[in-house]
């Protein structure tokens, strides 16, 4: 069962963003699937913060290695990521170093503040308000997104793909987006259901 409280809440708000652009601001296939990448690098850089600011009594010089290493590994992760999706969904004559004037050219900069602003505040309210980081360890938190995003990207990369083969439409895109957030809120409560004790 869901339960929703206010990271929920604005984990929701965040994720309205993608139908909001594609009712009315007439965004396609690839400015979504775009976004919901760029999302990953905004969860690998707070997953980053958490590990180098949890209470962990293997001491700092772990914390310091083992986020460099997860640093490394899920950057690697989101580059093949990356190219995967701008071959498969950006059209030709589009690669990754043009993601910064993709993001310009199909208007995601106010989306992607939405969706850091979601992910900044559950990083308050639920890892330290709550006490999250007194009682994962830095190994524990390193795998937090793996377990979030494959599982939750998979999906993305075939509602795409379906989309993409049978023709893209608006209420296509919308249910997309509308799996995503129930994707995203499942969990989102799985992740956080210990602070809030069910």
């Amino acid at each position: 069962m869901l339960r929703l409280n206010l990271s929920s809440v604005a984990l929701i708000v965040g994720n309205l963003v993608p139908i909001i652009g594609v009712l009315f601001f007439s965004w396609e296939l690839f400015p979504v699937v775009l976004l919901y990448w760029l999302e990953n690098i905004v969860i690998g850089i707070f997953n980053a913060v958490k590990m180098l600011t949890c209470a962990d009594a293997q001491g700092f010089f772990k914390r310091i290695f083992t986020t460099a290493f997860f640093s490394v590994h899920y950057g690697l992760f989101c580059l093949v990521h990356g190219v995967f999706l701008v071959d498969l969904f950006g059209g030709k004559g589009n690669s990754l170093e043009q993601v910064p004037m993709m993001i310009l050219a199909n208007g995601l900069k106010w989306a992607l503040l939405a969706l850091i602003i979601s992910h900044a505040f559950s990083l308050l309210s639920n890892y330290y308000l709550r006490g999250e980081y007194k009682r994962l360890s830095v190994s524990d938190v390193m795998f937090m997104p793996y377990k979030r995003i494959i599982v939750l990207h998979v999906f993305i990369i075939l509602g795409a793909m379906v989309l993409q083969s049978f023709g893209v439409t608006q209420s296509g895109l919308i249910a997309l987006a509308v799996i995503k957030i129930l994707a995203d809120l499942i969990a989102h409560n799985m992740e956080h259901k210990k602070s809030y004790n069910y």
